[in-house]
């Protein structure tokens, strides 16, 4: 009989500690005696992205934004395997929430070398030898650009008028609400749309729960040439805010090929997430 999985998710969260060193976030757990990296069990249904955020809020008090993908870690525990998924990220500020209780009752900043010596599991210490490959590289302070293709639409054969009017169906205003935490684990602060209405309404629940202003820009709408993508992306490449960018299936080769990759054909409602550094991408993933 197989084993059952078990999905979870955390983060190796940094800061900025002097003018060249950084610092990492571990927890003592008192149950165990032990310190790690904040983590924890997926909620049903939960998307693992959003489970790293939360659960790294949980423990250590800190709102986080996540940067850039870490190796996945399995483990054999009581009732199962435990298959963790893991990401680099940012506290939004300084503040943190954090008070002792039973299952962290201790959160504390460590130097890198300091961590791996605090660190009471070996995987862990592995999860560190890759974040610091990262950090050799800059990859640890990436940008944040979410490719995202808007949500299901009603069908062109069911809308009378134009087809730039075209609105969400039912499942894809459902869609767009699940996409909110989604954006929100990534830190989105800059909102881009295509003009067309079901791209504006894949993105609106975001807008209207974070208050981020929406840029409307026709460089990504369904018909626009690859020299206006191209300058689309240029400009999203360039921003220091992490972006989301709502376009179309029949635009998005032209977005991937200013990108420089080779990107899916994205289900209605699923997005891309790119990481990069100085217009050059290091890691992507699927939302």
């Amino acid at each position: 009989m197989a084993s059952k999985i078990i999905p979870a998710a955390g983060g190796i969260v940094w800061r900025k500690a002097g003018p060249d060193g950084i610092e990492v976030l571990l927890v003592h757990r008192p149950d165990y005696d032990d310190w790690t990296f904040p983590k924890g069990k997926a909620d049903p249904d939960e998307p693992l992205p959003v489970t790293a955020v939360r659960e790294i809020a949980e423990e250590t008090g800190y709102r986080v934004r996540l940067v850039h993908p870490l190796p996945e870690i399995t483990y054999r525990v009581r009732g199962g395997i435990k298959q963790v998924s893991w990401w680099v990220a940012r506290p939004l500020d300084d503040h943190s929430d954090f008070r002792p209780n039973q299952e962290v009752d201790e959160v504390r900043w460590f130097a890198p070398r300091a961590a791996r010596k605090r660190l009471t599991y070996s995987h862990d210490r592995r999860l560190l030898e890759s974040f610091e490959d990262l950090v050799a590289l800059k990859a640890h302070k990436a940008r944040t650009l979410i490719v995202l293709r808007h949500a299901k639409a009603v069908p062109r054969a069911e809308f009378v008028g134009g087809d730039a009017d075209r609105p969400l169906a039912s499942a894809g205003h459902d869609r767009a609400k699940e996409l909110v935490p989604l954006l929100t684990a990534f830190g989105v602060r800059r909102v881009v749309s295509s003009p067309a209405t079901r791209t504006v309404q894949t993105v609106d629940p975001y807008v209207a729960a974070t208050g981020e202003l929406l840029e409307i820009d026709d460089r990504l709408a369904e018909s626009a040439s690859g020299a206006k993508v191209d300058r689309a992306v240029e400009a999203l490449l360039g921003t220091k805010r992490p972006a989301v960018a709502c376009t179309h299936r029949p635009t998005l080769p032209a977005v991937y090929a200013s990108l420089g990759i080779s990107g899916p054909v994205l289900p209605a409602g699923r997005g891309l997430v790119v990481h990069h550094r100085k217009g050059q991408v290091l890691a992507s993933e699927l939302i």
